[in-house]
């Protein structure tokens, strides 16, 4: 079974409020004191509001981070205020709402334009970055957190230096670079030990854990997998050399880390990998907000459980993790796709045919729902940037604007002042309309500039609007691709399991195992054939419709679709369970629907076609 539901990457740079974390506790006792000094709130909020944001508790964050710009606006503290506006963003990125978010942007910037202190220069760009990134504009963002490395290169700013570390660390990693994963993992480490956050700390370990386990697999080298497991001992061990200052939830991930590289690197140590999984599982339930750790360690237990035949018991850790994501708001439709999926993997394999039909089919359903939400997420997104994009244009226009019509007070003062000198001075007056006749002309160059750039503008609007026209119907026709793929596969199913009732109505001796070995061989050359027939255009089926002679069965379309493909007359013969010899007639059958002469090749005309 491939079900797995690791946390693998699953870090963040805090964890799950617990009433018990003295950590906390001693955070909110301070900023509750009355003799608490300015310099200590403005010390400690900032801790609060990033533990808050983190642990997704947002009203809280924006709470703390509202006493936080009143206290850094009396005092006049501009890195103060610069800091507490750039959380305020980072809050409504997270939250998802990409307007706001460029508004305390803008606030950043302006302050930052206006001070004398650069570091409010590198919190501008890491706001700016970050949001970037959450449009997955990945290039700029690297581009623009390097710009953040260099102005805090030489500073105090350790807290910060690891957070853009990590960042460049995941954007690396996304792009497959095991070079610069690991180069910014370790230098995520080392900020974060000079910070003195040892939950941030433990993070950053976990994450270069997981640039290790890059780079095993691209070298296999045994002192880089015994590397991996010392640096995850070392994010393990700070739960218990700092008590309170590593979080619960952190230190469960990373203990599931240990787990998830046992169950991978260490396949034959199941009763091993069972026991450090329990030993996760539980310290998950000691603390609220732990929801998809929990889950995770009931997929994993399900794993082992079913490498160990026994099948029952992974079925029902798996349907504990499916009833644990299902409770939790948002859903994280990925999980829940996994354990749906798992569940149908184990159903098929114990013979629960319509079990394991109504688990893919909830799951597809999930797959439809993750769609749509990250098809809203996009559209908020491209909303966003194209939203920034016109207010910067707007700007340069009015700073164009604006300079014009200092060029025209400029110019009417001097017309005025010739005007003066012309009444005294008439023999001048040639000289006066020359140069009136210059600037009139100037004027009227800045006028017809200005309507050139409103023009480009209305212009530039309308090649966006298309594009983002085009790109919902790009993603449109990927989605009826993957619809159409998904289809031909029920349907294949819906005819194996037709047989399988015919054959026990008709009391026919049925080999069971023979006929699951035979369907996952066709599962596997089915999986092949998927991905190339999500590349089929949605009106390809169509196009064949109109352009045969006699009308076209449903096997007809799908014969078709199989040969545009270029599946072997083999491979047809076993997806749709017949004689090879009954794919070649079928082939000779389409080729007179279609009219085709001996000469021409059935597959050269449909690929014509597509």
């Amino acid at each position: 079974m491939k079900y797995t539901l690791y946390l693998v990457l699953f870090l963040v740079f805090s964890s799950r409020l617990k009433a018990q974390n003295r950590y906390l506790d001693s955070l909110n006792s301070i900023v509750s004191q009355k003799s608490t000094d300015t310099r200590g709130q403005l010390k400690t909020l900032p801790l609060l509001v990033e533990f808050y944001r983190n642990e997704d508790l947002y009203n809280k964050a924006l709470g703390m981070n509202s006493r936080l710009i009143a206290l850094a606006k009396k005092e006049n503290n501009e890195l103060g205020l610069v800091k507490a506006y750039a959380n305020q963003g980072l809050i409504y990125n997270n939250k998802e709402d990409f307007q706001t978010d460029r508004k305390y942007l803008d606030s950043v910037r302006t302050i930052a334009n206006q001070s004398k202190i650069e570091i409010t220069t590198a919190y501008a760009n890491y706001l700016e970055a970050y949001i970037l990134n959450s449009y997955e504009d990945y290039r700029s963002a690297v581009k623009t957190f390097q710009k953040v490395l260099k102005i805090i290169e030489h500073s105090d700013e350790e807290f910060l230096k690891a957070k853009v570390n990590y960042m460049l660390y995941t954007i690396y990693s996304n792009w497959n670079d095991v070079e610069n994963t690991l180069l910014y993992a370790r230098k995520a480490v080392e900020a974060a030990e000079k910070s003195g956050d040892k939950n941030l700390l433990s993070n950053t370990y976990s994450a270069l854990a997981v640039a290790y386990t890059y780079l095993y697999d691209t070298h296999k080298k045994k002192s880089d997998l015994d590397r991996l497991f010392e640096i995850c001992n070392k994010a393990i061990a700070l739960h218990t050399t700092y008590p309170g200052q590593v979080t619960s939830r952190t230190y469960a991930i990373a203990k599931l880390n240990v787990v998830s590289y046992y169950l991978k690197y260490y396949p034959g140590k199941n009763t091993f990998t069972m026991q450090k999984t329990m030993e996760t599982l539980e310290v998950a339930k000691n603390a609220p907000g732990n929801e998809l750790i929990i889950a995770s360690c009931y997929g994993i237990l399900g794993t082992i459980a079913e490498k160990q035949n026994n099948n029952t018991a992974a079925m029902q850790y798996l349907q504990k993790a499916r009833d644990i994501v299902l409770k939790t708001k948002p859903v994280y439709y990925y999980t829940l796709i996994q354990a749906c999926e798992g569940l149908a993997s184990l159903y098929r394999k114990t013979g629960q045919y319509e079990q394991a039909y109504l688990l893919q089919k909830e799951a597809s359903e999930y797959y439809m729902k993750l769609f749509d939400e990250e098809q809203a997420t996009t559209t908020k997104k491209l909303q966003a940037q194209y939203e920034s994009e016109k207010k910067e244009r707007e700007l340069t226009s009015l700073k164009d604007r604006a300079e014009s019509q200092r060029v025209q007070k400029l110019l009417y003062a001097g017309l005025g002042i010739i005007t003066l000198l012309g009444a005294f001075y008439m023999f001048r007056s040639y000289h006066f309309k020359l140069k009136y006749s210059i600037h009139r002309e100037k004027e009227l160059s800045a006028a017809k500039n200005e309507a050139e750039l409103q023009a480009l503008l209305e212009k530039e609007a309308q090649y966006r609007l298309k594009a983002e026209q085009e790109l919902l119907s790009l993603q449109q026709e990927k989605l009826q691709n993957e619809i159409l793929a998904s289809q031909l596969h029920l349907q294949h199913k819906n005819e194996v399991l037709q047989q399988l009732k015919d054959k026990l109505r008709e009391d026919a001796p049925i080999n069971i195992h023979q006929i699951i070995r035979e369907e996952n061989l066709l599962d596997n050359d089915f999986e092949k054939a998927k991905f190339q027939i999500q590349k089929i255009h949605p009106n390809f089926f169509k196009t064949l419709s109109d352009n045969a002679r006699q009308k076209l069965t449903p096997l007809d379309l799908k014969y078709c679709a199989y040969f545009y493909l270029g599946i072997d007359t083999k491979q047809i013969a076993n997806l749709l369970s017949v004689e090879p010899k009954s794919v070649r007639m079928t082939r000779y059958r389409l080729k007179q629907k279609f009219g085709l002469d001996t000469e021409t090749d059935l597959i050269t005309y449909l690929k014509k076609l597509g």
